[in-house]
């Protein structure tokens, strides 16, 4: 499971823990490991920052989602990012009241994998962490990096974004096995296989979100 949480919080060199900012935690004395894949581009923070008081913040916090997700996420290969950060607290600067890319990072996870990402900080007198209730602001962050995901890729008639997600690593793997084909490789058969089986688990997410929406609409 993956965490975040603030560099004020996790002082304490008992937690595993990442920093993704574009400093490295540099202000707030952290000497942790870093994964600068989620930092954001200085360019696009700088606008939004310059624009705070100027816009409304809706329209602020849009344009940060959107162009995180265009510039940093779209970029990279979730799984391998949560493969790489399992079992661990990503940090950022902000309080959980403060907006924070560490949100939208979180929204990311959860809306391709299923997979929660609760904001944490530690207990008090152990070294155990405690969940912190995220601010209502986070369902906007969600909803609307929704919008943004649908508005820049063909969902290949997807209603569910996990569905859609494993549609998509299917045809990387049946690519990755018509080139080991050429190759002659041995291995090629495997793949194959594996891009049959993950598409067929897109079919079956695609089915059980179908479901699950119409139960909601029913109530």
């Amino acid at each position: 499971m993956i965490y975040t949480g603030s560099y004020y919080n996790f002082k304490s060199k008992l937690y595993n823990t990442y920093s993704i900012s574009g400093d490295r935690g540099k202000m707030a004395n952290y000497e942790g490991k870093c994964y600068p894949k989620l930092a954001p581009k200085k360019d696009f923070w700088q606008v939004w920052h310059d624009n705070i008081g100027k816009i409304s913040e809706e329209e602020n916090l849009k344009y940060y989602i959107r162009e995180y997700y265009l510039q940093v996420l779209s970029k990279l290969d979730i799984d391998e990012v949560y493969r790489e950060l399992n079992n661990s607290i990503l940090l950022c600067y902000e309080d959980i009241d403060d907006f924070c890319h560490r949100e939208i990072v979180a929204s990311w996870f959860e809306i391709f994998l299923g997979e929660e990402v609760p904001e944490v900080k530690p207990a008090k007198y152990m070294p155990t962490i405690i969940n912190v209730k995220r601010t209502e602001r986070y369902k906007f962050i969600k909803d609307y990096l929704k919008e943004v995901i649908k508005s820049n890729n063909d969902m290949k008639g997807f209603t569910s974004f996990t569905a859609y997600h494993l549609y998509e690593k299917s045809e990387k793997l049946k690519a990755r096995a018509e080139k080991l084909e050429e190759l002659k490789n041995k291995d090629s058969e495997y793949v194959r296989r594996e891009a049959c089986r993950i598409r067929c688990d897109a079919e079956i997410a695609e089915c059980e979100y179908k479901i699950l929406v119409n139960k909601k609409n029913k109530q």
